[in-house]
């Protein structure tokens, strides 16, 4: 009967400590949306939470951790555009082109989530965290792996693709940091423009069919903007069609060529 009493009384501390961590997230994250990650400021999150920095400090080792918490949280939407498109019965080609666009799309919607995923990944921040957040984090990640490598696993079954002695997440991966890159570039504003590049994520899909012409992946597709478009706006209405064609920013302008 002790026993019993013991295990509810535990039970009912690690349910308070959760709920009371998520207290502390949501208000962090209103605050990051109001003024920006770097003005987020750990007394201030405890005061505005009614709790003392002793407290919020038991949740989180440092600002970075909570950082790291609060990207952690967010993957869960990002995933479900990713397996949108992992699991459409288009070509796998095809579906690989829509795990970019859901990347794309879901920067476009979530911005300042996908800016906060970005900051953490920097050394700095990540190297600041615990490795309990640290590991929930990449925990978190490898649902969005494993959507990728399925479509990767179909194509070279199907002899889409030959994966040339890779292994599917290592095939994967120049497309990945192809992403991961330009979308660091859009960040730093102003970079592009003044380089003249002023339509990167257009860019990023031709050399992203560039790419994956490269590999061999069937079928081969053409990397002149009208017939990319094409298939960008068929990818769009099968996959997502929930997202307005005229604000995706993947979409070549109709001018573009004029």
């Amino acid at each position: 009967m002790q026993s019993a009493r013991m295990g509810s009384v535990q039970d009912r501390k690690r349910r308070q400590l959760a709920e009371r961590e998520q207290v502390f997230l949501d208000r962090a994250w209103g605050m990051i949306q109001k003024d920006g990650v770097l003005n987020l400021q750990m007394a201030r999150l405890a005061s505005e939470c009614e709790y003392s920095v002793g407290t919020l400090y038991q949740h989180f080792s440092a600002k970075e951790d909570l950082l790291v918490a609060l990207a952690t949280r967010g993957v869960s939407e990002r995933l479900a555009l990713y397996r949108r498109a992992a699991d459409w019965q288009g070509p796998t080609r095809h579906r690989i082109l829509g795990i970019l666009l859901a990347d794309v799309l879901f920067a476009q919607k979530e911005p300042e989530y996908f800016r906060l995923a970005q900051y953490v990944s920097t050394h700095t921040v990540w190297i600041s965290a615990s490795d309990e957040r640290r590991e929930a984090a990449l925990e978190a990640s490898f649902p969005l792996a494993d959507a990728v490598e399925s479509i990767v696993n179909d194509a070279v079954a199907q002899g889409d693709v030959n994966n040339h002695g890779l292994t599917s997440r290592e095939l994967s991966s120049g497309l990945w940091a192809m992403c991961e890159g330009m979308q660091t570039l859009v960040s730093a504003a102003g970079l592009l423009e003044a380089h003249s590049v002023p339509r990167p994520y257009q860019l990023l899909v031709t050399h992203a069919n560039a790419l994956l012409n490269g590999l061999g992946w069937q079928p081969l597709l053409p990397t002149d903007a009208d017939e990319q478009n094409e298939l960008l706006q068929h990818i769009m209405s099968e996959v997502f069609p929930d997202f307005p064609m005229t604000t995706c920013p993947v979409v070549f302008p109709t001018d573009l060529n004029n």
